[in-house]
């Protein structure tokens, strides 16, 4: 067995093309895939790849390891919850697997196999982690919920904790990723494991995400994640215009995002913010606005993006059915290419303003001041390569 992720859409041809390099080299060889794309895609995934066997849909660990127990006893894989399989010439979609309810009894990855150190940034010894899974929120551009459910879950301090020491111990990790949608969901699992870091957390360093009107309701929690070591925060602001958040059904206030933003400075922690142009419904002054609120909340780094509607999200079912998609090609779903008509709102002049609102929260003396008094000067190699691969187009 070969098991691919097929986690992003943008990637996925790559996904068909390493399939057909396992088949090429043991035609015998059952190839699954599975990820958020693969998901929501499965039988068309199946037809454009046939040398994929079986989807995995959703949550993974338990149903591979069902998949695994049935390719060693020889059984078919009719009726395993969470697979979509081949059944002679058409599709067969089993099931759905039921959500793992406790976190905790899940292993650790398999770090000693891996080879981590390979994956760490250049001169930098840092991992990913993910802590919790579901998401009770109805962002209409996220498929998070309809992956890991509605109902948040959360591993305990104590778990978290020991694969973190694991990470420290083992392979002198000194920084950690946080990779969780809703990391501060449950405020008294994020003060217990703050607690537990400053006792144990051998002094390193991590980031996590938030939402605006989590922080803004406790903002008392800025200090907590401070003191245990958390030096950046991502919080997603996703627009300037409270008509779109409401639109996007985001469930926030432009308040709040004012208000955790502040707290999260106030606390000594980097502040990062994502925002989204070209939402369906944006008119030009929304796009703007975006950008001048972006500006005028001052973050230590902002993440503009193209809205891209992404299978299994509420807004690809809108795009499709208001025929707004205007690119098939999976590969242009990277969020930095307009890849839907809508009204009112050219593709051109979408991605004038993503190079608009980089230019202009990245030109600011302010901004630039303060790099250099922080001696951060890989911002400008950056800023000088992109200048000079500009001109060479």
């Amino acid at each position: 067995m070969v098991g691919i992720s097929g986690q992003t859409t943008p990637s996925i041809y790559d996904v068909y093309h390493t399939a057909k390099v396992v088949k090429n080299h043991n035609p015998y060889a059952l190839v699954v895939v599975g990820g958020a794309h693969v998901t929501f895609q499965d039988e068309q995934v199946l037809q454009e790849c046939p040398e994929i066997d079986v989807v995995v849909r959703g949550e993974g660990e338990v149903t591979m390891s069902k998949l695994l127990e049935r390719v060693e006893e020889r059984r078919n894989h009719v009726g395993l919850p969470g697979t979509t399989i081949r059944s002679g010439s058409s599709y067969l979609r089993n099931p759905d697997s039921p959500y793992i309810a406790n976190l905790d009894d899940l292993p650790f990855p398999a770090y000693d196999i891996l080879n981590l150190p390979c994956y760490f940034p250049k001169g930098k010894r840092i991992a990913p982690m993910i802590t919790s899974r579901g998401c009770p929120y109805q962002c209409t551009f996220c498929s998070s919920s309809r992956i890991t459910g509605k109902r948040w879950r959360g591993r305990s301090p104590e778990n978290v904790i020991e694969e973190v020491q694991l990470l420290h111990d083992r392979y002198n990790v000194r920084d950690v990723t946080f990779l969780d949608d809703l990391f501060t969901f449950d405020t008294r699992r994020v003060e217990h494991f703050c607690e537990r870091m400053i006792q144990e957390g051998d002094g390193i360093g991590w980031t996590c995400s938030s939402r605006a009107d989590i922080m803004a309701r406790h903002p008392e929690m800025t200090s907590w994640l401070k003191n245990a070591g958390c030096h950046t925060l991502y919080i997603g602001a996703e627009s300037g215009s409270q008509r779109i958040l409401n639109r996007i059904k985001k469930g926030i206030k432009l308040s709040q995002v004012i208000s955790a933003v502040k707290s999260a400075k106030q606390a000594g922690l980097e502040v990062v913010l994502s925002f989204i142009l070209g939402i369906p419904g944006e008119t030009r002054e929304d796009v703007l606005s975006t950008i001048d609120f972006a500006c005028k909340l001052d973050p230590d780094l902002a993440q503009f993006t193209i809205c891209t509607p992404y299978p299994g999200t509420p807004m690809y079912d809108e795009a499709m059915e208001n025929r707004w998609l205007s690119i098939a090609d999976w590969t242009k779903f990277t969020v930095l290419e307009p890849i839907m008509n809508l009204p009112g709102l050219s593709r051109r002049w979408i991605k004038q303003q993503l190079r608009r609102a980089y230019y202009r929260f990245y030109t600011r003396p302010s901004f630039i001041w303060k790099q250099i008094k922080m001696k951060n000067l890989d911002i400008f190699r950056v800023a000088f390569r992109s200048i000079i691969n500009r001109f060479r187009k």
